[in-house]
């Protein structure tokens, strides 16, 4: 099966990811041999017993989607039998036209830093179904927030896309969204709650967000810019991908989760093979097991190839 086409993607269109890393260019072989070369004792060569964990934005995708190396590797991985997951702070109306770009119609992602588990079959008219939803309430959250920077905007995610208290900047909230009264927010049980505050330098955001005592309750996950995704304590994506491995058999020796945000680092600890892209701060590829390629350099698409290799020798 090869790849469909990009129908649920309009030609020329850009996703708001990262900036380029600026990493210097990389031979994608040597990449892919130092990814099989990372690979433990003992991985499983039977690809029903591999599940790959791929971020989304500065890991899968640039501004201009995924490249052709990337998708060709991530579409073979999957015909060979293993488990390709898009696991992503995105919800699930702004996951979609990923799978779109992909040239995907079924599969499995951890959306919303993995508050939502959901199963794609894009020719449905709901694009698919939930299997798994963790909701909160948003309204000590953004108390504690509203203390420290009282011009922040929220945004509450529904099923139907977000609530907002005031709108964003354009081309930031790809879902549907209603301005409310922030009342109406605390009201609402979410999946994610974003807090954002244009034009504020992301250092003094997390400062400030520190200092609203957030993280002691919640799950906080700053982005690139003054932007952060909050989420229930203890729901993380490695928490999606724990119970997904349950639902399709597949053994924790066989995992590996790619990522380059501060919200990947939970499940590239939890992985068996954590893979930080080259395009991470430093903290983050501390944490990992190996450093593949930014995403400019196709560093994913070399990782899957790495497995698919391994599985043939």
């Amino acid at each position: 099966m090869r790849p469909t086409p990009r129908s649920e993607v309009p030609h020329g269109t850009t996703f708001l990811t990262p900036p380029p890393s600026g990493e210097r260019a990389l031979p994608f072989e040597e990449q892919v041999a130092r990814a099989r070369a990372a690979l433990p004792e003992g991985f499983p060569t039977d690809l029903s017993e591999v599940l790959v964990a791929v971020d989304v934005d500065g890991t899968l995708i640039t501004a201009a989607g995924a490249s052709a190396r990337v998708r060709s590797a991530y579409h073979d991985l999957l015909d060979a039998g293993g488990h390709v997951v898009v696991s992503t702070g995105r919800g699930r109306w702004a996951a979609r036209p990923v799978l779109g770009d992909l040239g995907e119609r079924r599969g499995f992602s951890a959306c919303s830093n993995g508050a939502l588990l959901v199963e794609w079959d894009l020719e449905a008219p709901e694009g698919g179904r939930i299997l798994r939803s963790h909701v909160f309430s948003p309204r000590r959250a953004i108390m504690m927030v509203q203390r420290v920077v009282p011009e922040a905007l929220f945004g509450v995610e529904v099923p139907e896309g977000y609530l907002v208290n005031a709108l964003f900047p354009e081309g930031e909230l790809l879902e549907h969204h209603r301005v409310v009264p922030v009342e109406e927010l605390w009201a609402r049980p979410t999946t994610k709650l974003v807090v954002r505050v244009p034009g504020m330098d992301t250092g003094r955001f997390e400062q400030l967000l520190g200092q609203s005592g957030l993280g002691g309750d919640h799950e906080v996950f700053v982005g690139w810019t003054s932007w952060a995704d909050v989420c229930a304590k203890g729901c993380t994506k490695a928490s999606a991908l724990e119970e997904l491995c349950g639902i399709l058999g597949v053994p924790h020796g066989g995992t590996v989760a790619l990522g380059d945000g501060s919200n990947d680092v939970d499940m590239i600890t939890w992985a068996r093979v954590g893979v930080a892209m080259g395009g991470a701060a430093q903290w983050i590829k501390d944490r990992a097991d190996l450093v593949t390629g930014a995403v400019e350099n196709d560093g994913s698409a070399a990782v899957m190839r790495a497995i698919l290799e391994h599985s043939r020798a």
